[in-house]
């Protein structure tokens, strides 16, 4: 019996010393001493890059019901989008252009798309197309992609 209860305490004498040295109480934790690395600032936070010329397909059929598009105006309409998905792409690849520079050119990009598409589309139309292709959903689906791979890592 008295071997047994000395057992005992060395067992959690053992195991006191363990949890404790698993908590790091004897080191400097993150933020003492004055030191906490400073959060991203959120505009020079990373670009997400997705391919986005394989959802032109899916969205060509909405199109073209929306905006009552004939088979030719459906193709050129098309090659602009991929034309446009494909430089958008490339640009946001590149990882030795800053975060700035890389904004104003997807903006240039987007004036572009918008005056190619503004022969072919009124105004009001390019207004409507403008909510389909760069509107809410698409930002909400960006971000339900994005806390899903958060959560998978």
């Amino acid at each position: 019996m008295y071997k047994t209860s000395i057992i005992l305490a060395m067992l959690m004498v053992v195991s006191a010393f363990t949890t404790l040295d698993a908590q790091n109480l004897n080191q400097i934790q993150r933020g003492q001493r004055g030191y906490s690395p400073p959060p991203l600032d959120r505009e020079q936070g990373a670009i997400s890059i997705e391919n986005t010329v394989v959802q032109v397909d899916e969205k060509m059929e909405l199109y073209a019901v929306e905006f009552e598009l004939d088979a030719f105006e459906k193709a050129v309409m098309k090659n602009y989008l991929v034309d446009f998905e494909t430089e958008k792409m490339a640009i946001l690849e590149n990882e030795n252009v800053a975060y700035d520079i890389k904004e104003q050119s997807v903006l240039r990009l987007n004036e572009n798309l918008r005056e190619k598409l503004g022969t072919m589309l009124s105004e009001d139309e390019l207004n409507r197309f403008a909510q389909l292709h760069f509107g809410p959903k698409q930002k909400k689906k960006k971000r339900k992609k994005k806390k899903n791979r958060d959560k998978t890592q």
